[in-house]
């Protein structure tokens, strides 16, 4: 996400300010080492044969599996109702990524104005489908397979 503002550089000196780069760079080079890859671009590239589809209740989403989450391709559209039983966390993650606009309205459905990445495929699944989902049962591969059928061919073949 891009900060459209343009605040004042903080009154440092030059020993200062090369100070505080240095402590960030440093920082910068340590969270990933942590697992903590939150200042890292997101991937937008699907491994080989791995692109995930989600078709239910109207609507479509391309996404995959990647170290840093699950990525749910920009473009992707989303349910614009929620049903009645929608976990309380599930409505408040829809609602956020709206008024962030990452979630944009589109006639009778919502669709994602960028690559965006979720904690989980049920998160994911969750919050387009607008309801509690399971993202290994949701999400499915060109042929068909569940992300669930998918993890555990790979899991034999290992």
């Amino acid at each position: 996400m891009d900060n459209g503002n343009v605040p004042a550089r903080p009154p440092l000196s030059e020993a200062d300010r090369a100070d505080a780069e240095g402590f960030l760079a440093n920082v910068l080079l340590c969270l990933p080492v942590l697992g903590m890859s939150f200042f890292e671009p997101a991937k937008t590239e699907a491994p080989r044969g791995r692109e995930l589809v989600l078709r239910a209740r109207g609507i479509e989403a391309r996404g995959f599996e990647s170290a840093q989450g699950f990525i749910v391709r920009e473009g992707a559209r989303a349910v614009k109702t929620e049903v009645p039983s929608i976990p309380a966390s599930v409505a408040a993650h829809r609602k956020d990524l709206r008024a962030r606009g990452v979630l944009a309205e589109n006639g009778n459905e919502l669709v994602l104005s960028q690559d965006y990445v979720f904690s989980s495929p049920s998160a994911a699944a969750g919050v387009l489908l607008g309801r509690s989902a399971n993202g290994l049962l949701e999400w499915k591969a060109a042929d068909g397979r569940t992300l669930k059928q998918v993890q555990e061919a790979e899991a034999v073949a290992r």
